[in-house]
């Protein structure tokens, strides 16, 4: 009898479905079903997991956050204990009866990690079962059949990996916690969170506000002639673009007075722009938070969509379709859809397919479509598929042709600029809707030409600071330096929504908890919030998978290293007590009184323990406003558009959702709801 092991409920039940030789029978353990059925000739069990079923912790000597043991948690061995106790006592009861086991968990160092944990329980209730590893980027029939019909060993390297990352991370993140919430004197529920990748992430976030916070504007102007050619208008900018100089736009002001202008040049360009690269993990995050999707939650139906085998493995680095995947397949399935029918047999029609090529990356093919769903998707996840799915088929489509008109415009001695823009062929864009592309027309013209000025404008303005950060641009700056993992990356940004550091809108807000907890680590420990010991220690991990360090040798340096930080930031404690005090004081401030000018600051009354928003002025001020009274209250990063107040996150004990609104009875303004990001 052979025992398969899935990571999921879902990717065991799609295994059954597609393998399953007989009928197909289930047997349920509490909240666990198990199936049983024959897969390649054999009779099969199919125990899904949920994921990790054993945790990495310190011994329980270390559960009371003191000072006087962060030296000695550097140098402790972690203890790997099972907690997912249905799980593990479903392994155990039928590893007995199992002489092979066959770990059908995600291919990826954290998959591999999962099925190492299986394969040590089952090793301890039966010594002679042999093990194997079915590796496959997709749930279809077709593919899982390849993979269980050329097994391979486990590979430990990969498991290793994943291993040696758990430990870094809690080893770094424990100690470090642990010393900057007892210096801050913020434990319980209020401890504050520090991370190997998650520290230097809220770092870059946070300067980005800095920048903001110290943007200094200053004055420009534009000048706009609204141009007449025959029966057309169009409108041209000077050359220049911003003009910084006062007495400078006062002179061009005086063109106002111009009756005529000379079209002096018109220059026309016919050319081709490329389909887009399949999707990778990063591009595809970055592509749903477009569209609105927060990346946790993208992250989490696209693996809902992948384990009920209606997309490829969304994991990967990769950027090319490898010549084994049946593109042809994929597009019959496609076309079965009346909304890509049409696209599909334009695709077809072709001598040959030419899909676009990225990056190359040799775990996984790029993210596509498998097959269309047989059962009803939420609008969300139809959303995610459809996206998917366009993508796939633009990078089997046609060049799109456009055409670029670049018009100069004299007005006396002054130039001015026009660009026009149109698709002479749609191609790729047709069936891509996701990707924005806005024509600007322009009247037929010929060079010499006089137009009539129209209107003449003069338009002031003042620099704006850099914006923040959106979901998919700091996915991309993590990327670029190596910051977390395709896999880790969305339960980063997700941990930093959960504790607060940072807004759970598409435009990344930190808190002020944030701007003060980062701001003076990088004055007592700037090794911590930049990214260069994050990238050295994923370089190290990298060559534990590829077999050229052992995973011993890679937490050993981490250790080192946590000692020498722990060390160095002893010698600090006073400075970072005293400073991360003051500075956690603004995160419980709304801002500035409008009677007084004191500090709004949240407010539990000692005697009602009831929570209100009162002036930092009382007695001498007595204003105040209202705040729930039940469930989540939160201050939130983002302000009001019209008090200039920071607004409340409020959520319910019973709701996943979390609603952002003004406290200001005088504002009213409701920014809506969010989801909150769910596990996978």
């Amino acid at each position: 009898m052979q025992l398969i092991i899935a990571e999921k409920s879902t990717a065991a039940e799609t295994i059954a479905e597609n393998l399953g030789e007989t009928k197909i029978r289930t047997k349920e353990f509490g909240p666990v079903k198990v199936w049983f059925t024959r897969v390649m000739g054999e009779d099969s069990i199919i125990a899904p997991l949920k994921g990790h079923i054993t945790e990495v912790k310190y011994p329980d000597e270390f559960k009371k956050w003191r000072e006087d043991t962060l030296d000695q948690m550097t140098k402790s061995e972690l203890e790997y204990v099972p907690y997912d106790l249905e799980n593990v006592e479903i392994l155990r009861t039928y590893a007995k009866k199992a002489d092979k086991v066959i770990i059908a968990t995600d291919y990826d160092t954290e998959g591999e990690s999962i099925g190492f944990e299986a394969i040590n329980i089952i090793k301890g209730e039966n010594k002679q079962a042999k093990f194997y590893r079915s590796v496959f980027s997709s749930l279809t029939t077709e593919e899982l059949s390849q993979a269980f019909g050329n097994l391979q060993k486990p590979n430990k390297n990969l498991a290793d990996s994943a291993d040696a990352r758990r430990e870094i991370d809690l080893i770094l993140g424990a100690v470090l916690t642990r010393f900057i919430s007892l210096a801050a004197k913020r434990l319980g529920n209020s401890f504050l969170s520090v991370g190997r990748v998650q520290t230097p992430t809220l770092a870059i976030i946070v300067d980005r506000e800095a920048e903001r916070r110290a943007f200094k504007p200053k004055k420009f102007w534009r000048f706009f002639a609204t141009l007449k050619a025959g029966k057309d208008s169009f409108v041209a900018e000077l050359s220049e673009g911003k003009v910084f100089d006062k007495d400078t736009a006062d002179r061009i002001n005086l063109l106002k007075n111009e009756k005529t202008a000379i079209l002096s040049g018109a220059d026309k360009k016919v050319r081709q722009v490329s389909p887009p690269a399949p999707f990778n993990t990063t591009d595809f995050l970055r592509s749903a938070s477009s569209i609105g999707f927060s990346v946790p939650n993208a992250m989490r139906i696209i693996q809902g969509l992948y384990m009920r085998g209606y997309v490829s493995y969304p994991r990967t680095d990769s950027q090319a379709y490898p010549p084994t995947l049946d593109l042809k397949k994929i597009l019959s399935e496609l076309g079965k859809s009346g909304a890509y029918k049409k696209f599909v047999s334009k695709i077809l029609a072709g001598e040959a397919l030419h899909p676009t090529k990225g990056k190359e990356a040799k775990d996984h093919p790029p993210i596509h479509p498998v097959k269309m769903p047989n059962k009803a998707l939420s609008p969300q996840e139809a959303r995610i598929f459809d996206l998917i799915s366009r993508r796939f088929l633009a990078t089997l489509s046609e060049p799109s042709k456009e055409e670029t008109i670049n018009l100069t415009v004299k007005i006396r001695n002054e130039t001015f600029l026009s660009k026009g823009s149109r698709v002479l062929v749609p191609g790729w864009r047709a069936v891509y809707t996701y990707s924005k592309y806005e024509e600007n027309l322009l009247p037929p013209v010929k060079e010499g030409m006089e137009l009539k000025i129209e209107k003449f404008e003069m338009l002031e303005g003042e620099t704006e600071p850099p914006t923040h950060y959106s979901q998919g641009g700091i996915l991309k700056i993590m990327e670029d330096l190596h910051l977390g993992t395709k896999a880790t990356r969305p339960e980063i940004m997700k941990k930093l929504m959960e504790r607060r550091y940072i807004s759970t809108s598409r435009t990344l807000l930190p808190s002020e908890m944030a701007f003060a907890v980062t701001e003076n680590l990088k004055k007592i420990s700037p090794e911590l919030t930049g990214a260069g010991l994050t990238a050295h220690l994923e370089e190290e991990m990298k060559k534990v998978e590829l077999g050229e360090k052992t995973k011993k040798e890679v937490v050993d340096e981490a250790r080192g290293i946590v000692r020498d930080m722990l060390l160095d930031l002893s010698k600090k404690k006073e400075d970072v007590s005293e400073l991360m005090h003051k500075a956690l004081l603004k995160q419980y401030i709304f801002g500035k009184c409008p009677k007084s000018g004191g500090d709004l600051r949240m407010i539990v009354s000692k005697r009602t323990h009831k929570r209100f928003v009162g002036c930092s002025d009382y007695p001498k001020c007595h204003f105040g406003m209202p705040l729930p009274q039940r469930g989540y209250v939160f201050i939130s990063p983002q302000t009001c558009p019209k008090c200039g107040l920071h607004m409340i996150e409020w959520r319910s004990k019973e709701s996943p959702r979390t609603y952002v609104f003004c406290v200001n009875p005088a504002c009213k303004v409701e920014k809506g709801k969010t989801e909150k990001a769910k596990a996978k």
